[in-house]
């Protein structure tokens, strides 16, 4: 669970909380065991922007702790050990009354026990955690793979592992509807949004319209949907933007020049070697289909002054397509209104130029050329 739990570590919102130690003062506890460690002191903290209040701070006595706040709704807080590394998010509520089994390794390895929406949030680590494992076992299985077996069963291992993705996203957006009232909605949109993976930011769109305007109203919802809003312009069902840019020969092509009946749109760069690995997949590909009606533009990231490079990996790998580089590496302007961040990165146009597909890989880039084409049809 830690490198799930670790993408909620800089999620905050903000409430008021009390400290007191009163039993009347306090609606929410969370007792805590830890074993292993002489001397350790837990804390419940929550963020206000960067800045981190303790709501309360106690000393581990025997293995064991009791920390006690007061919320009057819904807030998401972090429990801390000394001495332990990371913290645990938890959302508390009145009435909250939650468990936890430290685990002195790293906090995000603990054990939560508890009920109401902070139940929902544990639940739902834990399907993402089912999804994570299966992909590490495929990835070690590729790992196996890469001396002994077929580059086609090398590609299948590929596309099973891509496929848990897709998954992943529609289980998380499912999650989403179900709690878009509660604020286990609102962290896992938040979430969503910054997930490296990418998300459909039109669905995302859509899903924030339906939120109840307290949800819209948190400062941490109305950051991400700014983002999703300037992200949805290159989304899955977005026009295309055009853009424009020198090819090798120092002349000027557009995207709109290029378009074909299926158009790929190739960020890539020579000193990338996850792009020249697929090039020739890709190669293979635009040999098969470039007649029947598949286009490609390539954009490089290559850096200033280093056209030769650029140049020859093009010769080299053998890409008889369009080109064009601004050569500014990762200050490229095209790259930065596609929102591109790493490479390779591939978006799959139809013939209006509409996006339908984005980041495929070998197989899954080959069905989906085949699939647009057979529209055409």
């Amino acid at each position: 669970m830690k490198k799930l739990l670790i993408l909620f570590s800089v999620v905050v919102f903000l409430t008021s909380c009390g400290n007191k130690k009163n039993s009347s003062d306090f609606n929410v506890r969370i007792d805590g065991t830890v074993v292993g460690l002489d001397k350790a002191t837990a804390k419940l903290v929550k963020y206000e922007g960067r800045k981190a209040k303790t709501l309360d701070s106690v000393d581990v006595k025997e293995g064991h702790f009791s920390i006690h706040t007061k919320v009057d709704k819904p807030d998401m807080v972090f429990l801390t050990v000394s001495g332990v590394p990371s913290d645990l998010p938890l959302i508390i509520e009145p009435g909250s009354n939650i468990k936890v089994d430290i685990d002195i390794t790293h906090m995000r390895k603990s054990t939560v026990v508890s009920q109401g929406l902070n139940k929902k949030l544990y639940d739902y680590f834990d399907q993402l955690k089912l999804f994570s494992d299966k992909q590490q076992k495929l990835a070690k299985l590729y790992q196996a793979a890469q001396n002994k077996a077929t580059e086609e069963e090398k590609t299948k291992i590929i596309n099973r592992y891509y496929n848990i993705d897709d998954e992943r996203h529609e289980y998380e957006y499912k999650v989403i509807e179900e709690n878009k009232d509660n604020l286990v909605g609102a962290k896992i949109f938040e979430k969503v949004v910054y997930d490296q993976a990418e998300p459909n930011y039109n669905k995302l769109k859509k899903i924030y319209e339906s939120f109840p305007k307290e949800i819209k109203d948190m400062p941490n919802i109305k950051q991400a949907i700014q983002i999703v809003n300037q992200k949805a312009k290159v989304s899955v069902g977005s026009k295309a933007p055009d853009f424009s840019a020198p090819t090798p020969d120092g002349k000027t092509l557009s995207l709109k020049d290029v378009l074909g009946k299926v158009t790929i749109i190739d960020f890539w760069a020579s000193w990338c070697r996850p792009c020249r690995a697929e090039n020739p997949y890709v190669a293979a590909i635009y040999k098969k289909y470039h007649p029947k009606g598949l286009n490609i533009i390539s954009v490089s990231l290559d850096k200033p002054g280093e056209k030769d490079k650029w140049l020859k990996a093009i010769k080299d790998d053998h890409l008889a397509w369009n080109h064009v580089s601004n050569l500014k590496f990762w200050q490229d302007p095209i790259a930065r209104e596609y929102g591109v961040r790493s490479i390779p990165a591939t978006f799959i146009l139809d013939k209006n130029g509409v996006i339908r597909a984005k980041n495929l890989r070998r197989d899954r880039l080959e069905a989906k050329v085949k699939e647009l084409l057979e529209e055409n049809n």
